[in-house]
């Protein structure tokens, strides 16, 4: 386990002490920051919805934070104003499990709707945009049509995906689990809550840092098309995630690791002489979209 989990919640009596995450701090809120060139402005932003299917489901909760960072050593340095709003799904309805894991009822949405204008001021204000996973959040929002113009133009950059905590020893990616390891808890997942814990989350360490050095390395899709059946397991273990829609194996991976990757598929995954797998670069500003998951 990382080291800052022992060193920050193992006390001398073997207890941990894990503490409630309410609020950003009011030192950050309040600090003075006046705008320099090294300093740019991102934010961090979060979607509760109906479903999982960015083409069937809707976006019921929205919450964007705009922060001040630091473009050369890329850490966060104060937040600004937000937005967060409901809204009221048109082909959809709330679920019992929607609201059992969002805390939102379909009274709560009645009548509500989100001011896309206002999310569209602030993607174009920011350099990129953060979310924990923008691989589920950017085609939510793209399928919006108020809003995918100006989405499609920006970065996005992904905490989830763009970190390696298993490398650094963190047993789950999970942003609950993670931010435990961290010491601290939240009640989520109202989406404003959920953005301002991630903030939280990534002031502990040098995660944004690490965001945005892979947010700039070069991607391939790696789709593993026509795979045998039985390889499914070796895939799985290797990082690939399964395709429902398209009915394959698919991965991103960097461009220094394709010659690797290649290897593996062609040793491993297909038979001899039969790899059929494809590979797409990706540019580094469709990351995340819908048609660069595969």
């Amino acid at each position: 386990m990382k080291r800052f989990f022992i060193d920050k919640i193992f006390n001398d009596d073997q207890s941990i002490t894990v503490k409630e995450f309410k609020t950003l701090d009011s030192q950050l809120l309040t600090k003075e920051v006046k705008m320099t060139p090294e300093l740019g402005i991102c934010a961090i932003l979060d979607t509760e919805t109906t479903g999982l299917d960015y083409q069937k489901d809707e976006i019921i909760e929205i919450a964007i934070r705009k922060w001040i960072y630091h473009k050369k050593d890329h850490y966060l340095v104060k937040p600004l104003e937000e937005y967060s709003a409901l809204q009221e799904p048109v082909k959809n309805e709330i679920s019992e499990i929607i609201t059992e894991i969002t805390g939102i009822t379909a009274e709560d949405v009645k009548g509500k709707k989100i001011d896309w204008q206002i999310v569209s001021t602030i993607f174009n204000e920011s350099d990129f945009i953060l979310a924990h996973n923008a691989g589920f959040d950017r085609p939510m929002i793209e399928a919006v049509s108020d809003v995918r113009e100006v989405s499609s133009a920006k970065f996005w950059t992904c905490s989830f995906k763009q970190v390696d905590w298993a490398k650094m020893g963190f047993l789950s990616s999970k942003q609950e689990l993670l931010s435990v390891f961290h010491g601290f808890h939240y009640s989520g997942h109202r989406a404003l809550t959920d953005i301002d814990a991630l903030a939280n989350l990534l002031l502990q360490g040098d995660y944004l840092k690490e965001i945005l050095a892979n947010a700039k390395t070069k991607q391939v899709s790696v789709d593993c098309v026509k795979a045998p059946f039985d390889s499914k397991d070796t895939l799985k273990a290797s990082g690939f995630s399964w395709n429902g829609s398209r009915k394959f194996w698919t991965k991103l991976v960097s461009e220094s690791d394709l010659d690797e990757t290649k290897m593996f598929l062609t040793d491993e995954v297909y038979p001899p002489g039969r790899m059929t797998a494809k590979f797409s670069p990706i540019e580094l500003r469709d990351r995340f979209k819908a048609s660069s998951l595969g």
